[in-house]
């Protein structure tokens, strides 16, 4: 730690350095000068933590070196000393970010104080400054999956297109230009058998694709079996067949994976880029092509483009409805049944969507039984173990077919929806007065031990401030609140009916000594335990 002392007076610099090197409690270096000029020379030669400041020195002042300082080394912290106790200087210094203002009259205590203060916010901003640096580690390590995730709900059409969002991931895309999607999918793993090596050839997919897709910027997400690839040109790159380039270009990838991975990888991509709205139905497109096979089925080099080939004749690809339906539905059997209204929401959603598709549509059978599925297993995790009947709802969802019409079978998901969450509602209030009611037994009968929240929290396995929160929301008054109240009603019953001594009853309601009891008693009832028993007549 090291301390600038800046005074035109040399007796105070001394002083104070001998203050410093006998009185301080923090080991530190003291170096002195006698002017802003060389202040600076010292600042620019050695790296200070703390400057102590003159506030009126000839030339430049403190406020000027201090304005300087602010620029050039913004981490010092400023004390500004003073024999004046002048008003505008004061409020000069602290607007210009100094730490403290003391006069020189005040003594060696103030100056060790100040010093001491402005110590304390540096290690302070040290502290902040390492665990900014440890999140800003964290996030890295965690991007690649931020991404991943957010390329997920792209791709399912359920994440909105920002900019913003992109820039913050770092994805080196625009979200006002088109995108071309691709896919890259190993074919065969060869010996490689652990899920960590299979992701790190991935990467070195990743890094192939990066190096040979000149011209483009692309970013790929990790999937189980190869990547999920978005394409743009670069800015400064033709945009004049950008695509017909980058599909020669997935040749020269497919090689290099062969060659340097041993790995044989199928890829296929978009004919051209397509808005962002459109890209969960063109990547349904180029799942399908890897799904199906075209021709071989190892090291395929397709593009969409095929599908006009090896589709019937008349047949259309899959309406935008449908793809978003499916995504849609992925989300419902995904969410979290205890997230009611969410839930409901994705329901009626995908419900909307289901009435575009009409008749019986192949999709409606997998919604209705996938959403069945989803119900029927989640009553089963959540059921207690006495319980031998299935909910009453469960007979209304026995097979799509057994319903009249389509809207007559939304009906009954929906009901079914409803039911099992307020049956869950009910499981969990009933959970929580269960809680609170043996919380609330347990201290009525153990005034007397200790009640502290740690104790109260092991006792019920909760968290504390958990507790804490849910005891006041079920109860309406806190629960130090709670336990005060009931040590104050039977230390009254027991000043008034019994004999006890002060004592005896302050060790009774839980407290260690008959003085803190006395505080207690007298702050609530504005009485002594002596005085409230004499005035009631007790004892």
């Amino acid at each position: 730690m090291k301390l600038l002392i800046v005074d035109n007076e040399p007796n105070i610099v001394r002083g104070i350095r001998h203050l410093m090197e006998t009185e301080a409690p923090w080991p530190l270096e003291a170096l002195t000068a006698t002017s802003a000029a060389e202040a600076l020379e010292q600042l620019e030669r050695h790296p200070i933590d703390v400057a102590l400041l003159d506030i009126r020195m000839p030339g430049m002042s403190g406020l000027e070196l201090q304005a300087v300082m602010r620029e050039r080394w913004p981490a010092c912290k400023v004390v500004f000393l003073s024999g004046y106790d002048d008003f505008s200087y004061i409020q000069k210094a602290m607007r210009g970010g100094s730490v403290d203002y003391v006069l020189k009259m005040d003594g060696d205590e103030a100056i060790l104080e100040a010093v001491g203060k402005a110590i304390g916010e540096l290690a302070e901003s040290e502290r902040m400054s390492r665990l900014l640096e440890q999140a800003r580690a964290a996030m890295e390590q965690s991007l690649s999956a931020l991404r991943r995730d957010y390329a997920r709900q792209l791709l399912a059409g359920t994440a909105p297109v920002r900019q913003e969002r992109f820039d913050e991931l770092r994805l080196g895309l625009d979200a006002s230009r088109p995108v071309l999607p691709l896919l890259a999918r190993i074919d065969e793993w060869g010996a490689v058998r652990s899920d960590a090596d299979k992701a790190l050839l991935c990467y070195a997919l990743d890094n192939i694709m990066q190096e040979l897709l000149a011209g483009s910027r692309i970013v790929c997400f990790l999937e189980e079996d190869g990547l999920v690839g978005l394409a743009q040109p670069e800015p400064d790159a033709a945009p004049d067949g950008w695509a017909k380039r980058l599909h020669d270009q997935l040749e020269q990838v497919q090689e290099a994976s062969r060659t340097y991975l041993k790995l044989p990888v199928s890829l296929v991509a978009a004919e051209k880029a397509v808005p962002w709205q459109g890209l969960p139905a063109k990547q349904a497109e180029l799942r399908r092509i890897l799904f199906y096979g075209y021709g071989q089925r190892k090291e395929m080099l397709l593009t969409d483009r095929v599908l006009l080939n090896h589709a019937p004749a008349g047949a259309g690809q899959p309406s935008e409805a449908l793809v978003e339906a499916q995504n849609r539905l992925k989300q419902v059997l995904d969410a979290d049944p205890a997230l009611d209204m969410k839930l409901l929401d994705d329901f009626d959603r995908l419900a909307a969507l289901s009435r575009q598709l009409g008749g019986r549509h192949p999709f409606l059978y997998e919604m209705y039984n996938g959403i069945t599925y989803m119900l029927l297993s989640t009553a089963n995790r959540s059921a207690r173990g006495d319980e031998s009947e299935p909910a009453s709802w469960t007979a209304r969802l026995s097979s799509l077919d057994a319903h009249p019409t389509w809207e007559h079978a939304l009906d009954a998901l929906r009901s079914a929806l409803e039911s099992l969450l307020e049956s869950r509602r009910r499981e969990s209030e009933a959970g929580t007065h269960q809680v609170i009611g043996r919380l609330t037994g347990f201290i009525e009968s153990h005034l007397d031990e200790d009640l502290s929240l740690n104790r109260l929290a092991d006792l019920v396995y909760l968290n504390p401030t958990y507790l804490s929160r849910l005891f006041k929301q079920q109860a309406g008054v806190g629960l130090s609140e709670h336990i005060a109240s009931l040590r104050l009603a039977r230390s009254c019953d027991l000043l008034k009916y019994s004999r006890m001594k002060i004592q005896d009853v302050a060790a009774k309601v839980g407290f260690d000594s008959a003085t803190s009891f006395g505080r207690f008693f007298k702050r609530e009832m504005n009485a002594t335990p002596q005085e409230y028993r004499d005035r009631e007549g007790g004892g």
